[in-house]
């Protein structure tokens, strides 16, 4: 809204600028008629100025110019008639009544462009910044892991004896045990590993729980 407003108002100081160049650019020039001459008998204007012919003669006269167009019409004493110039030149002209013993002429220069406007340059909103979301705080539902972990490595560092009992096989002592490896009974790398995954299916049940 505000860069439309920002337009609407350049636009509208632009064509309030235009109007007024060309209200100021528009001008009355007059001419009088006197003693058989046109006075001054060399006028210089700008395209869109208007000349305005006055005759203090008793007698008649006009303007006819010398490359045609528009002519003023016979003027007695007192009457004035106006032309307006738009086009850029040099314009001879003579009384049409008594010809090129009265003359006179006519310079139109051509009239000055206004400066362009330019728009103001529109100042950026700033957007809001938009605080950012804190991303929730999860209780520390993992901490089962490093339990985990570290209950296992205890069952799975069990079979670690067994370097002992191969040291001491030449002891009486150390036969029992052996012996009892080769039994029916679980293996303890068994037990470990369902103690292990025991243990992570209970965390992970937690976790769905606490979810």
């Amino acid at each position: 809204m505000r860069r439309r407003a920002a337009r609407v108002a350049a636009l509208a100081s632009g064509l309030l600028l235009i109007a007024l160049a060309s209200t100021a650019a528009a001008a009355t020039a007059n001419v009088e008629i006197a003693g058989f001459a046109f006075d001054p008998p060399t006028l210089t204007i700008n395209a869109g100025d208007t000349v305005t012919w006055t005759n203090r003669d008793g007698a008649q006269h006009s303007v006819v110019f010398a490359s045609g167009g528009p002519r003023t019409r016979v003027l007695s004493n007192g009457q004035s008639d106006s032309l307006t110039f738009t086009v850029a030149g040099t314009f001879n002209y003579v009384c049409g009544i008594h010809g090129a013993s009265m003359s006179g002429t006519i310079i139109v220069r051509a009239a000055a462009t206004a400066p362009p406007t330019l728009a103001p340059t529109p100042v950026p909103t700033a957007r809001p910044t938009v605080a950012p979301t804190a991303a929730p705080t999860l209780e520390p539902t993992p901490s089962p892991s490093p339990s985990v972990t570290a209950s296992a490595a205890p069952t799975t560092a069990a079979p670690t004896p067994t370097p002992s009992v191969a040291a001491a096989a030449p002891t009486e002592q150390a036969v029992p045990p052996a012996a009892s490896d080769q039994g029916g009974g679980p293996s303890p790398l068994l037990v470990g590993a369902a103690l292990v995954a025991v243990i992570a299916l209970v965390s992970f049940a937690l976790t769905r729980i606490r979810r």
